[in-house]
């Protein structure tokens, strides 16, 4: 749900330090908002606190946030707290590497990965294009809706 950031009200919390959070803005500004923040039903903070301090230092004015039940008392709103920071793990500097070499590759595809998309993308377009041609009732032949990823294009025959 999308809440006005001024109507959030952030209480005592167990993280003191919220480090340097410009990184976190950097992020929002490129990706947005991944994970929403976590408010209680009095629109008090119980998780995402770098996240809010972050869109708040970039000017947003409303933030995503999951609402909790009236029902959730104040020691669960504390177990959420905790369990949010407690229950992550940092990518391994091999596992890190191996997503950047990923990456990469995707921002920069070899030649033979460039020619090989080309020819994909021009045999969409004509089957596409052959659709919207003979693909109409009444013809003798049409394509299917969907096309072989394996970049073999094929016309069935209609009965």
């Amino acid at each position: 749900m999308l809440v006005k950031i001024s109507d959030i009200k952030v209480k005592k919390r167990v993280r003191q330090d919220l480090g340097d959070i410009d990184a976190l803005k950097d992020s929002l500004k490129a990706y947005g908002l991944l994970n929403p923040i976590t408010l209680n039903a009095d629109m008090e903070l119980v998780a995402g606190q770098r996240r809010l301090e972050a869109a708040k230092g970039i000017g947003w004015e409303t933030i995503n946030a999951v609402i909790l039940d009236k029902g959730v008392d104040k020691r669960r709103q504390l177990e959420l707290e905790l369990e949010e920071n407690n229950q992550r793990k940092d990518f391994s500097e091999d596992e890190l590497m191996a997503g950047y070499e990923r990456l990469e590759k995707l921002r920069n595809p070899s030649l033979f990965r460039k020619i090989m998309n080309f020819f994909m993308e021009l045999f969409e377009r004509l089957a596409r294009w052959l659709k919207t041609r003979f693909g109409k009732k009444g013809k003798r032949q049409s394509l299917p809706s969907t096309i072989d990823t394996s970049g073999k294009a094929f016309i069935s025959e209609s009965t």
